[in-house]
């Protein structure tokens, strides 16, 4: 059928729906170039006519056409109401398996609704004589070979993007003139809703734009214009456009405006002719506060969090229950509605004629959840501009358009809208962001009402007050732990600030406030993002708060951190985490943990994590695995929080030194300094050593010596003429500025010289080293002479056995498990209590130790081997050595991992590297009596178990000791069995 001959057709065709929709369907598939129902799935599966959905969404009992993945497809007759039609397919949706398109037709038009979770919804339109036109056939074409075409999402972004822009331009000129940063913020402010508004349709056609237009022949009259205008719109009233309504809110408690020059008005006037419509508000907000929020204004140019991670941490914390309880009602009210229809035909087939008290209680239930979805509280405790809170209005309102649906279908009733931004909680500390938190929830909540066919224009005030959003401190008040307010539900982003950079960004004395308001509830030392956790925790303990969702770096899987979760998991449970996830922190990719917790009601428990480019949404998957429980360290297998320190791994491993000041120097002058002479005839040599730290091993020696003093007095150090004199240029001025006593007073030698380093050393030809924060976790030698820094970790141990076990897949796999994580870097952390001396090291023979030993200086060999290759990723700059293009540690490992995806040996040496990898794991197995290859989960267990052995040993004289050793491997086998 040629497209002529089907718009021929199809005009004039006057037989009703049922006859002719199928045939409709066929020829159109056919006029496109994809196959039909019959063609696609006989089976009926996955793409089907009359596919069936619960009879309490509608009587019909069918949706007309499916195809999962893709679409839900609603005929009606030419002429019918094809609004009804599609809330009937919103009614339907869940039982369709929630489409991304849901299409209407009357077989004239086709109305192509998009439906992806979270996002603006768009409608686009095919009239029979756009068939004619191939590009718009192609176009409708995509609903069926690819529906992710018609998401809006991408023109949201653009649209948002380009606005902030010209807003920039315009900020940016009124503050160079002079104006005060917080007024131009707040005339933004005005602007952005004013516009919105225009073309939302709740100010008359084009009011700013003819305002704007007036402005570009007389810019002096715009601040008097403008601020007329803002003035009608804080109260309502006429103007020369027709009536401005009252928009209330506090955006326009201040209706005056700047004056502007005929660039910042033209500026405007490119943003006026935007479609407002489009724009994102959970994108916008952020990019909004970047404009007018001095502190945050580098960050312009960055990215923003995309929506689909926010939808992945709000759906299952708050919409994931409540759809719950909604699917639960539809199932308890299919016999009612069965009951119903029964007493609906016997009376005549109306539902006004039917007497029976089923119809009543079908609509009357329907009603009760809709309340129930009004009355629905959120919280974000750290608001920020609202895009948490934005997203979570917007699910909600779409759940509520389902029951809307259902309940319009049942009495022939449009339903009012009752979920609003007034059931939001936030609290906010900076008041930039508290006030675009409020106008991000009225603009998504106006914006969702336009999409669906709402009434604005009868809405007085447009904006209410929103005393939710709360313009505070959301963990300290005063000097007491602040107060959350009651709500269901819980989401949000917390500051990610670590111990360290808590104290430097917000002071000492609130540091050591909010140690003390949390004493015995957040350990010290813990990151700033724990107080969220350990507050959202005790919100529900108390039944104030049903289930929550927060984000942290990694490295709230460990250390102090890992403490608040560990409570979390005593007085509830978590159900569903992302381990490890990219998440984008004020402009920067970081790395983070997502977790979902509550009182323990939740049974089922998830672990995700994401497959492809995770950096893009669009190239990203997601693998969800159920586990029977999380643990704190979000893992689902053996629960390593469990192990314990064992005696006989004491004293061997160590931190390095800590210079705390510059020391160091490079290779080039210490050299020259080494034979210079000293009045008293000692050698430099003997506080000039070479000094390495994580980035020496990981990437290239950097060639640096520091002068080190160690224990020395003052007396003694000062007969080294030229070091001293170093260190008193370089360290002791800002010693002297040093809080600490023993800093200011010891000026010349290390803050931490470690003397227990320094003589489990002494005796041995080399030590084993690895850098405290690494991505693959590996340990190198390193040779007596050497001052190894506090980013390295240091094993006293000089034999290739030692090194065979630490670089064994047994050990760093549990290291990786017992470490914690540099959020940023994602580099695992290794550190001597948790990561080594917990480890049970194998007791092998002689021959197993042997053929260990063997293994070892295999990989070492295979290791030399590869440091003289060229990295294929190394840049060919100009003046780069030759030296500098060869692969370093942490490059060759990247490369393992790659080849041990793809199997392609890019650079010659890698399958030797793996090879010496397995043959060092099957000796080291061997030693532990294990088979070799070992699942990872399974390993880990036999090491825990292990550990709690050994641990109950070596406390075997101790009751008390023995009783909690005891306890655990009691535990632990336990829930072995179990398992």
């Amino acid at each position: 059928m040629t497209p002529e001959q089907f718009v021929k057709t199809y005009r004039a065709l006057s037989v009703n729906e049922r006859s002719a929709a199928q045939s409709h369907f066929i020829d159109l598939c056919a006029l496109l170039g994809v196959p039909n129902p019959v063609q696609g799935d006989p089976s009926g599966e996955t793409y089907r006519f009359e596919k069936p959905v619960s009879k309490i969404t509608g009587k019909k009992g069918f949706a007309d056409v499916w195809k999962a993945g893709a679409f839900g497809w609603e005929y009606k007759g030419k002429g019918a109401d094809l609004k009804r039609a599609y809330e009937q397919l919103v009614s339907y949706r869940e039982d369709l398996q929630n489409p991304p398109l849901l299409v209407v037709s009357d077989m004239h038009t086709v109305e192509v609704h998009t439906n992806f979770t979270g996002t603006l919804k768009a409608l686009r339109r095919y009239t029979l004589e756009d068939l004619l036109d191939e590009g718009k056939r192609l176009e409708l074409r995509k609903v069926w070979t690819e529906p992710e075409a018609f998401n809006p999402s991408a023109q949201a972004v653009d649209v948002t993007e380009a606005v902030m822009r010209e807003l920039v331009q315009v900020g940016d000129a009124l503050k160079a003139r002079g104006e005060q940063p917080d007024d131009v913020a707040h005339f933004l402010v005005k602007c952005v809703f004013t516009l919105f508004a225009e073309d939302v349709g709740l100010l008359p056609r084009k009011t700013f734009a003819l305002l704007l237009e007036s402005a570009e022949e007389r810019p002096a009259d715009f601040r008097e214009m403008a601020g007329e205008l803002f003035r009608l719109m804080k109260g309502g009233g006429l103007s020369v456009v027709g009536r401005i309504p009252h928009i209330n809110g506090g955006v326009f408690t201040n209706p005056t405006a700047p004056d502007l020059q005929l660039p910042d008005v033209q500026t405007l006037q490119r943003a006026a002719r935007r479609d407002w419509r489009k724009l994102e508000p959970a994108i916008f907000g952020t990019l909004f506060e970047r404009v007018i929020d001095p502190d945050k204004r580098s960050q312009l140019g960055a990215h923003y969090t995309p929506l689909a991670d926010i939808v992945d941490v709000v759906e299952p914390v708050m919409l994931a229950p409540l759809r719950a309880e909604w699917e639960a009602l539809r199932a308890e009210l299919v016999p009612l509605m069965e009951l119903a229809e029964a007493a609906e035909a016997a009376a005549g087939g109306l539902w006004e004629a039917a007497e029976g008290k089923e119809r009543a209680a079908v609509v009357g239930r329907l009603r009760a959840f809709q309340d129930r979805l009004a009355a629905v509280t959120v919280l974000d405790p750290a608001c920020g501009s609202g895009n948490f809170l934005y997203t979570a209005l917007r699910l909600l309102l779409d759940l509520e358009a389902e029951v809307r649906a259902t309940l319009r279908g049942l009495t022939g009733q449009a339903q009012p809208v009752k979920v609003s931004p007034r059931q939001m909680r936030g609290l906010e500390r900076s008041e930039y962001a508290h006030e675009i938190a409020g106008m991000v929830l009225w603009i998504g909540y106006l914006q969702w009402l336009s999409e669906h066919g709402e009434n604005l224009r009868d809405r007085s005030p447009v904006l209410d007050a929103l005393p939710g959003l709360e313009n505070r401190d959301a963990v300290l008040d005063g000097s007491a732990a602040a107060v959350w307010p009651p709500a269901e539900f819980i989401t949000g982003n917390p500051p990610f600030l670590g111990n360290y950079k808590m104290r430097e960004e917000l002071g000492d004395a609130y540091a050591e406030a909010l140690r003390a308001a949390y004493a015995g509830r957040v350990p010290g030392f813990a990151d700033l993002v724990a107080y969220w956790f350990e507050q959202a925790r005790e919100q529900i303990e108390r039944g104030h708060t049903r289930r929550a969702g927060l984000i942290a770096t990694n490295s709230i899987r460990g250390g102090k951190n890992r403490v608040v979760l560990e409570r979390i998991a005593q007085t509830g449970g978590i159900f569903r985490a992302w381990p490890d996830r990219v998440w984008i922190q004020d402009g920067a990719a970081v790395r983070t943990s997502i977790v979902c917790f509550d009182d323990g009601s939740e049974r089922a428990r998830v672990l995700l994590r994401h497959t492809g480019n995770e950096d893009k949404p669009e190239q990203r998957g997601t693998e969800a695995r159920e586990v029977a429980v999380i643990h704190p360290d979000l893992t689902s297998a053996a629960d390593l929080t469990a192990a314990q320190r064992l005696r006989e791994n004491a004293g061997k491993s160590f931190e390095g030194v800590k210079p705390a000041g510059k020391f160091d120097l490079p290779g080039s002058v210490a050299r020259e300094w080494l034979d210079l002479p000293n009045p008293s005839g000692v050698s430099n040599a003997e506080v000039l050593r070479p000094y390495l730290g994580g980035d020496d091993l990981t990437d290239r020696n950097r060639d640096r010596y520091t002068v080190d003093f160690n224990q020395m007095p003052l007396e003694e150090a000062e007969q080294y003429r030229r070091p001293m004199q170093y260190v008193r240029e370089n360290v002791k001025p800002e010693r002297d500025k040093n809080n600490e006593k023993a800093s200011r007073e010891n000026w010349w030698r290390y803050k931490r010289t470690v003397p227990a380093l320094r003589a489990a050393l002494e005796p041995l030809s080399r030590f084993i080293a690895t850098p405290r924060h690494m991505k693959h976790r590996s340990f190198s030698w390193l040779t007596p002479g050497c001052i190894p820094g506090d980013a390295l970790t240091v094993i006293a141990a000089e034999d290739d056995l030692t090194f065979g076990v630490l670089n064994s897949s047994p050990h760093t796999a549990w290291a990786l498990r017992m470490g914690t994580f540099l959020g940023k870097g994602n580099d695992a952390r290794y550190t001597p209590t948790t990561c080594f001396e917990t480890f049970p090291f194998p007791r092998p023979t002689a021959e197993q130790g042997e053929a260990i030993a063997q293994a070892a200086r295999f990989l070492e060999t295979a290791r030399a081997f590869l440091r003289t290759k060229r990295d294929p990723k190394q840049k060919a700059n100009a003046g780069t050595s030759e030296q500098d293009k060869t692969l370093t540690l942490t490059g060759m490992y990247n490369l393992l991992s790659e080849y041990r995806q793809t199997g392609q040996e890019v650079v010659m040496g890698l399958a030797t590297l793996a090879d010496a990898h397995d043959t060092l794991d099957r000796a080291v197995s061997a030693a532990y009596g294990w088979a070799w290859p070992l699942g990872e989960d399974e390993m880990l267990s036999r090491l825990l178990a292990l550990n709690l052995e050994r641990h109950a040993a070596e406390t075997s004289g101790n009751a008390e000791g023995k009783n909690e050793a005891s306890g655990a491997l009691h535990s632990f086998r336990a829930a072995r069995r179990r398992a």
